[in-house]
C-alpha cells in the first residue's frame, strides 16, 4: 500500500507539473495568437491606407483610370513579424506534439507497470486465498478421517462384545 501510494503521488505530481507546462503554452499561445490577429489588423489597415496613399499618388495609364500598387516599407516589417511569429507558433506546436507524444508513452507505461503490479497482487491474495481453502480442507478430512476411524472402532467394539454374548463367553443372567 506503501508502494502504491508513493506511485500514485509520483504520478499525480508529474501529471500536475505537466498540466501546470501545458497551461503556460497554452497561455504563450493565446498571447502569439492574440498578437497575430492585432498585428493582421494592424497590417490590413495599414495595407487600405497605403494602398490608398501609395497608389492613389502613383498613376499609371492614360485618363488617371490605372493606379499602381506598391508595397510600403513599413509593412515589410509586419510581415516579417508576422511570418516569424508564425513560424515559432509552429515550432511551439511541434514540440508540444513530441511532448505530448513522450506524456503519452511515459503514462502508457506507468498504466502497465500499475496493471502488471495490481494483477501480482491479485494474484497472491488468490493463492494465498486458495492454499487456505486447501489448509481448511484437509483439517476438515483429517477430523472426518478420526470420527470415523473413531466410529468403526465403537462398532467393531460393540459387535465383539455381541458375539461374545452370542457364544456365551459372558453369560447375560445367572
Amino acid at each position: 500500500a506503501l508502494l502504491r501510494d508513493h506511485w500514485a503521488h509520483s504520478v499525480t505530481s508529474i501529471v500536475i507539473r505537466w498540466v501546470h507546462c501545458w497551461e503556460a503554452v497554452k497561455a504563450k499561445a493565446r498571447m502569439e495568437v492574440g498578437n497575430f490577429g492585432i498585428q493582421a489588423r494592424q497590417m490590413r489597415r495599414s495595407t487600405r491606407e497605403a494602398e490608398l496613399n501609395i497608389s492613389d499618388d502613383l498613376k499609371v495609364g492614360f485618363f488617371n483610370t490605372d493606379h499602381a500598387t506598391q508595397t510600403d516599407s513599413s509593412e515589410i516589417l509586419s510581415i516579417k513579424e508576422l511570418s516569424s511569429s508564425t513560424q515559432k507558433l509552429e515550432q511551439m506546436m511541434k514540440s508540444l506534439q513530441v511532448d505530448f507524444g513522450f506524456f503519452k508513452q511515459l503514462i502508457q507505461l506507468k498504466f502497465e507497470d500499475r496493471l502488471k503490479e495490481e494483477s501480482l497482487s491479485l494474484f497472491n491474495i488468490l493463492h494465498d486465498r486458495i492454499l487456505e481453502v486447501e489448509k481448511h480442507y484437509q483439517q476438515n478430512e483429517d477430523k472426518m478421517r478420526k470420527s470415523f476411524n473413531q466410529q468403526l472402532a465403537d462398532a467393531i467394539a460393540v459387535i465383539k462384545g455381541m458375539y461374545q454374548v452370542m457364544n456365551g463367553l459372558w453369560p447375560l443372567v445367572d
